[in-house]
């Protein structure tokens, strides 16, 4: 099993100006304890080839993977038909660069239907979102890197088990899936009945205590052992999103994941 660190747990610092993408992939070949980095696409300088040529040195050159991109973001559950279309865009031409960083995994998601009114169970959403879906895995099928949707209890549409088994009956071809520990509505009871679809794997961290452990989510050193004992050995990638000093947290959670692997 493999540790990453999302470009996300700096979203703070890339705001402010303060860092960049080549200073984070600096930052994680000498600092953190990782082989592979996540990289927001926001988070990047360009999209054209040669940029993102530049941004794939770099991490060779810092001696860190790019373990996965994510595409930052898309919502198939949009009602207006016209906006489910530029996000299927977005998620395809992500799709194609992906492959020019070198990255195994591009994560989208599928839509969030409480940000629009939409009710979770409505026919006419699972129905939308399959269709977008099932465009970005036809176009995939071109690319080297794995389409994966993510789980997501924030008004997202796949909160649970049930909603990932949905949403993948929906769609012909190998969707492929990113575990968020940290992301189901019913927690380790989704997670157990999911675990063996993970192509890639986020350890969200709200908070961090002394030891590094998310209070909120305590079970992280478990569910590790559960992915090592089911075969796993992707990445696990860190993603901090609390308000504690970034600079502190991140080391501080990625050292407990470095142990608990």
């Amino acid at each position: 099993m493999k540790l990453a660190c999302s470009s996300y747990s700096y979203h703070d610092a890339f705001e402010r100006g303060d860092l960049d993408v080549f200073g984070f992939l600096e930052r994680a070949g000498s600092d953190l304890p990782v082989e592979g980095v996540e990289l927001i696409e926001e988070h990047l300088p360009g999209g054209d080839e040669a940029t993102l040529g530049e941004v794939r040195d770099a991490a060779a050159d810092n001696g860190v993977e790019v373990a996965c991109l994510s595409v930052f973001y898309n919502d198939f559950a949009k009602p207006d038909r016209s906006d489910r279309r530029e996000d299927v865009d977005h998620v395809t031409a992500w799709t194609d660069r992906a492959d020019v960083l070198g990255a195994d995994v591009v994560r989208a998601f599928t839509g969030f239907p409480g940000l629009h009114d939409r009710e979770h169970g409505d026919p006419a959403v699972w129905r939308d979102v399959g269709r977008c879906l099932q465009e970005c895995l036809d176009h995939a099928r071109t690319c080297e890197a794995t389409l994966a949707v993510e789980n997501h209890n924030h008004d997202g549409l796949i909160r649970t088990a049930d909603d990932v088994f949905g949403v993948r009956r929906r769609v012909n071809g190998g969707l492929g899936f990113v575990l968020d520990l940290a992301n189901y509505v019913d927690g380790r009871p989704s997670i157990e009945r999911t675990r063996h679809l993970a192509d890639h794997v986020h350890a969200a961290y709200d908070a961090v205590d002394e030891r590094g452990r998310d209070p909120e989510h305590p079970y992280y050193a478990e569910e590790l052992d559960s992915l090592a004992a089911a075969g796993y050995d992707g990445y696990v990638t860190l993603e901090w999103e609390g308000e504690t000093d970034d600079a502190t947290a991140v080391p501080r959670a990625l050292s407990y994941l470095d142990d608990c692997r």
